[in-house]
């Protein structure tokens, strides 16, 4: 995600403004989970008559907000100022427009497919718990009882079930691994500076994994490259 957002304010000041002598611009920024606050700060000197060989200090603080989505890492906000320029209107007042570029990493959201999986994993998980719960009653039953389990279990039919629930859970483990790759995604917007070693060592990843997901036979400013993260 980036952003050029535009930024007009009038301040007015105290007395009337002859002349700005120094100007400067800072910034101080606060992100949130739903909007980034902060502040512009505009100090300086100026001289309020033509004559006069006395400068006078302003410093103000312009608030400004900015509306985020829940689709962005709020880690990676970056803040730049890219434009700033003023002028003096109605003899007192000191009108400031501002542009300033944020920037963040996009989360890919979860599709509904994946959220359906996990649900069903979760829901198989769930019954191999209960299945297990089951065996435990089983060994602390009394032994007499425990024989005749035992030898129910070891009919034909009962050892076909046994074989195919280690399958389902062979299965189940393949499941619960697979789905534990790759669950967020980093759209990354390349850069003058950026290479494909400062790729690999930024976002803890590797050459093929790129390749995977992109097309890198070459890296041009303003391609996105598609970068996943892995929760071990």
């Amino acid at each position: 995600m980036q952003s050029i957002v535009p930024y007009t304010k009038e301040i007015q000041f105290k007395s009337r403004i002859f002349e700005i002598c120094s100007i400067s611009l800072e910034h101080e920024i606060n992100p949130g989970d739903t909007e980034i606050t902060g502040n512009f700060i505009i100090s300086g000197e100026y001289k309020s008559h033509e004559v006069s060989v006395n400068k006078e200090e302003f410093n103000y603080k312009l608030p400004f907000h900015l509306e985020v989505t829940d689709t962005i890492d709020k880690n990676s906000i970056q803040f730049e100022i890219t434009d700033f320029n003023y002028q003096v209107v109605n003899e007192d007042t000191l009108k400031v427009d501002i542009e300033f570029q944020v920037s963040a990493t996009t989360i890919e959201p979860v599709r509904i497919e994946e959220r359906e999986a996990i649900s069903e994993i979760k829901k198989e998980v769930i019954e191999d718990i209960d299945d297990l719960f089951h065996e435990e009653e089983i060994v602390s039953a009394p032994i007499e009882e425990r024989i005749e389990v035992e030898e129910k279990e070891e009919t034909p039919e009962t050892i076909e079930e046994r074989l195919e629930e280690e399958q389902a859970e062979v299965v189940l483990d393949s499941a619960i691994e697979k789905e534990d790759e790759y669950m967020t995604y980093h759209i990354h917007i390349v850069s003058e500076t950026d290479t494909l070693e400062s790729l690999i060592a930024t976002y803890e990843t590797d050459i093929d994994t790129l390749k995977e997901y992109n097309q890198m036979d070459s890296l041009n400013i303003g391609d996105k490259i598609i970068i996943p993260s892995k929760d071990e």
